[in-house]
């Protein structure tokens, strides 16, 4: 405080002694030495840390967000190419190498040039000047910051060499559009690197330095030209360039990378990962420190699922009826402004670059064409017959640039142009061309209701009853070049039968083949983990982010319904139950937990099939049978199975929990799955491999289910502990306890399932198998039997709520768990028979066939411990001999039938029978 008081002091001082010259050169003095006393300390250049912006990547490297405050990419000196430093220093500081951090005769000319025009109009700062400025000072314009700079430039040029300072500027000038540094600018204005850099490129972007606003060929290309003009001559006359490269480079034509605003690659997951650095590394550091955060994800498969759930979710909103146009045009003239407007969008969306004409003006890589209403082709029939004919819309003009630019499977905007009933025909413009919506791509459309009561809706007949000229409405490409005789009706052909001239015309001609299309209000979300790495390598929070960030995936909880029961089923078996068990799906009243109150469960159908395994009751997905296992296991069973293989969720300390009514999220449940092929082993999801600093040096993070893990151990421990101490009391009581009284005490079975269990195995891995098997038959021959055309070797259960609120499919194959959910954020129906096989199941078929075209596919590996015997399907029992209904059922060894179990103290015996059929292993592993 001192100091600055002294400073302030001193340049009063000398204002008030201005006309002394030898008092004014001793305060001159005196101020220099006051303001060195406050200069920042100089160290190395590895010190240099500017903000760089932090990457957030795939696991194959594809960036899929760049975060940071400012855009910047810092290179080695040795990195940047000569022409591009001789460019800066033309342009800001020809006597660089000459120098020693001030040039007096430049500032001195440059004071006198703002003294003869009354303004700024040179500044007198060197490069080193203004690293001072940049690194080490604010920018405030002030006489003491001016001080600071000139004596902190002299004490850069002693600590640092001249390639250092240069390095120092040129990573960390701004330079326009968000860039800073050279490496960003570069990229960012013409999407190159510096090596590929020409000399006229370079004085553009050295040009910009000064006032990169006022110079940017995005804002002011004139300007922009004139400067890069300037920069040249400058590299001229200094020897930098020679004549020739001179008018090379005044005359190149620069292309320039059209600025387009960014999103996240995979949004949701991309975002949720955002979210988790910042907790662990704070905001700043994420978006100043440069690091580098590689992800779990698989962006082939990413790209996949983002598109089955929004095609997903189209399906189901599809189904529920046509919400209309999206508004309407009334005039003509209204009409040729949309398309107009829709093709200049379109092109520029696929321009990437603009060059600067000569009269300097912007043009774009792709010139839009003028709306081309009128434009038929010569060697096609004439618009006038066609129109006078009323039935049929010219069709496409193939010298027209548009369809270089439409894409099959996107979806546009489009205006009707005519709609004909006998031929069941809508005619659109997609920015002038002529698209056709046959009857079976608009046929869908009908009245929009959601009623979870069975309703039944007609196809719509004539197109007449949906849209009229002048509508715009959403469709989607299937062709971009087609036929239309083939989509007209037979009434529309016979009408025309006599005309040869025409129908041979109508052949000729060739239309866009297009699907009526709307965006959907019911939300799908996906997640697919590797249960052998634990690795998240999809992950879809709902159909766009870009329009709602709520991510489904993990934020939202709801009610599983059947998708829960693979679990109960797995609580079974460990309690008792076998895969040929048999339970009565007949009515009967349950009891709930308040004795007083009885329930009458039903199954999705309202019948009851009577006596059924086990197997054939999962299959089905029947709730009777369901219910009646878990009341035969016990709630207090149930609940602590489900706690103690991971799933997070609260469930309902009554039989109701059998049929999923409680909520949990899709990652929970597909986590929890993954028991199953994983043989047993908890996973903690993973989907973050690495994060390293900028200087790639590894930094220590926390996996997301890190504490999880953590507390499921600490309970696990203190289980054991508590375990061992009821153990000790239980010991001592029964020495205390008369002998004859001891041996009339009935010993307490053990559960042989839970012997080997401890850490990651929260299951044992021969009941996984098993589950592995009756979940494949889900998928062969249950209410997930159309997977199997995916793959023979696919379990997965499907998962319908009440009233169809929500429907789901979690499945797996040997390397991926993916489970599927759909429904509306609001809680309301789906609508009636939207059920988990309608709704979720397609979305996860086509993910998954994605994942075995890529990764390969192989039945489930069979643990030790496992026989197989061929059974009947229906009764249970052991079948003689192969024949329809039967199949080979997988057991724990000694629990199959025919296998009497003698218990002993010290281990479990099995005697087979002679006449019992017993097939090991894989041998007879195929039903």
């Amino acid at each position: 405080m001192k100091i600055k008081y002294l400073q302030k002091k001193i340049l009063y001082l000398i204002a008030f002694l201005g006309g002394s010259a030898i008092l004014g050169g001793l305060g001159i003095l005196a101020i220099f030495g006051i303001f060195s006393l406050t200069l920042p300390e100089l160290n190395t250049i590895a010190d240099y840390k500017p903000s760089t912006p932090s990457k957030i990547l795939a696991k194959d490297g594809t960036v899929l967000a760049l975060l940071g405050k400012e855009k910047r990419e810092v290179v080695p000196f040795e990195k940047i190419p000569k022409k591009i430093v001789n460019a800066f220093v033309a342009a800001e500081d020809k006597g660089f190498y000459e120098h020693q951090g001030v040039d007096y005769i430049g500032l001195l000319r440059a004071t006198l040039a703002n003294i003869k025009a009354g303004r700024v109009v040179q500044g007198g700062s060197t490069i080193t000047q203004q690293v001072a400025k940049s690194l080490y000072l604010t920018s405030e314009r002030s006489i003491s910051r001016k001080i600071k700079d000139f004596l902190l430039a002299q004490k850069i040029e002693k600590k640092f060499s001249k390639e250092d300072i240069l390095y120092l500027y040129l990573n960390q000038v701004y330079l326009g559009g968000g860039f800073y540094g050279v490496k960003e600018a570069f990229n960012g204005y013409f999407n190159k690197e510096l090596e590929e850099a020409t000399v006229a490129e370079a004085a553009m972007v050295a040009g910009l330095l000064v006032a990169p606003g006022r110079y940017s060929p995005y804002i002011n290309p004139k300007q922009a030209k004139t400067r890069q003009a300037y920069v040249l001559k400058r590299m001229l006359e200094n020897g930098k360039i020679s004549n020739d490269e001179y008018e090379a480079a005044v005359n190149e034509k620069i292309q320039y990378r059209l600025r387009k605003a960014s999103h996240f690659k995979a949004g949701y997951f991309t975002d949720w990962i955002r979210q988790e650095i910042i907790n662990q590394f704070g905001e700043e550091a994420l978006l100043n420190e440069g690091l580098t955060v590689t992800t779990t994800l698989d962006w082939d498969l990413q790209k996949v699922a983002e598109k089955e759930i929004l095609e997903g979710a189209k399906a189901i909103d599809k189904r529920q009826g046509y919400k209309g146009p999206l508004k309407h045009l009334e005039t003509q003239a209204k009409i040729d402004e949309y398309e107009m407007n829709f093709r200049k969008n379109l092109f520029e969306e696929n321009s990437q670059y603009f060059t600067i004409s000569e009269d300097l003006e912007k043009i774009n890589e792709i010139e839009y064409d003028s709306i081309i209403h009128n434009r038929v082709k010569e060697d096609t029939f004439v618009k006038n017959e066609l129109m006078n004919h009323k039935r049929v819309y010219p069709g496409i003009s193939h010298g027209d640039h548009l369809l270089d630019y439409l894409r099959d499977e996107q979806t546009y905007k489009a205006v009707v142009k005519n709609v004909d009933n006998l031929s069941r025909m809508v005619y659109v413009s997609i920015g002038g061309q002529t698209g056709i919506i046959p009857y079976e791509y608009f046929r869908w459309a009908h009245e929009r209701q959601i009623e979870e009561s069975r309703y039944f809706w007609g196809y719509v007949t004539y197109p007449s009853r949906i849209l009229k000229v002048g509508d715009v409405v959403e469709v989607q490409i299937k062709d971009l070049s087609t036929g239309i005789w083939g989509h007209l009706t037979t009434k529309f052909k016979n009408a025309i039968a006599n005309d040869e001239e025409l129908i041979r015309k109508i052949k000729k001609e060739k239309y866009i083949l297009c699907l009526l299309d709307q965006e959907p209000d019911a939300q799908a979300s996906l997640v697919s983990i590797n249960p052998k790495t634990s690795e998240i390598v999809a992950f879809v929070g709902g159909t766009d982010f870009t329009k709602s960030q709520f991510n489904r995936a993990v934020q939202s909880k709801r009610q599983p319904g059947s998708s829960f029961k693979p679990l109960l089923y797995a609580a079974a078996l460990e309690n008792g139950f076998e895969p040929n068990s048999i339970i009565m799906d007949s009515p009967e009243a349950l009891g709930g937990v308040d004795e007083s109150l009885n329930w009458k469960p039903s199954n999705y159908d309202g019948k009851f099939k009577g006596p059924m395994t086990l197997r054939e009751s999962l299959e089905l997905s029947r709730n009777v049978p369901t219910i009646k296992i878990a009341s035969k296991v016990g709630v207090k069973k149930i609940v602590d199975f489900v706690e103690r293989i991971g799933l997070n969720a609260k469930l309902e300390q009554d039989l109701s929990l059998a049929l999923g009514s409680f909520g949990v999220t899709l990652m929970d449940i597909v986590k929890t799955y993954s028991i199953f092929p994983n043989g047993g082993k908890q996973i903690y999801p993973k989907a973050i491999t690495s994060v390293t600093s900028r200087t790639g040096e590894s930094l220590p993070f926390k996996a997301l289910y890190q504490e999880d893990k953590i507390e499921i151990q600490e309970k696990e421990k203190k289980e054991l502990e508590e375990q061992k101490r009821l153990e000790e009391e239980k010991k001592q009581a029964e020495v205390a306890t008369d002998d004859e009284t001891a041996d009339q005490k009935p010993k307490e079975k053990i559960n042989p399932f839970l012997e080997s269990l401890g850490g990651d195995q929260v299951y044992d891995s021969r009941l996984a198998y098993i589950m592995t098997n009756l979940l494949k038959g889900v998928v062969h021959h249950g209410t997930g039997r159309s997977a199997k055309s995916v793959s023979e070797y696919l379990g997965g259960k499907t998962g319908t709520t009440n009233s169809y609120v929500d429907a789901w499919f979690i499945g797996f194959s040997s390397n991926f768990v993916t489970g599927v959910w759909t429904g509306f954020d609001d809680n309301k129906t789906l609508g009636w028979g939207e059920t988990g096989t309608k709704s979720a199941l397609p979305i996860w078929k086509s993910f998954m066939a994605t994942t075995i075209s890529k990764y390969g596919e192989a039945d489930f590996p069979i643990p030790e411990g496992i026989v197989n015997v061929l059974i009947d399907k229906k009764t249970g029992k052991i079948a003689k001999s192969r024949k329809p209904g039967t199949l080979m059922e997988s057991f724990v060894e000694g629990s199959e039938p025919g296998a009497e179990v003698i218990q002993t103290e010290e281990k479990v015996e099995t005697v087979q029978s002679a006449t019992d059929e017993v097939y090991e292993d894989e041998d007879f592993y195929n039903y």
